[in-house]
């Protein structure tokens, strides 16, 4: 699954090197319009492999207010 994974990211990346490199806009637009298509398909691996403990979850940021009440208490 996280060769899947790392798959489907390499892809996303080919196509926005191949935007950047086409000179045919319609193209381009296509090239667009899968990406986010593919970036679902991709949360959907990430989301299976945190839910079977394969891939750990990604770091959270702090809790801002809960930091700033410890420090005043």
């Amino acid at each position: 699954m996280f060769h899947v994974s790392a798959m489907i990211a390499a892809g996303i990346g080919n196509y926005g090197t191949a935007m950047a490199a086409s000179p045919r806009k319609d193209i381009a637009i296509k090239y667009a319009s899968l990406i986010p298509e593919i970036s679902l398909y991709a949360e959907d691996g990430a989301n299976i492999m945190i839910k079977n403990e394969w891939l750990e979850e990604p770091p959270q940021t702090d809790d801002r207010k809960k930091l700033a009440k410890k420090e005043y208490e």
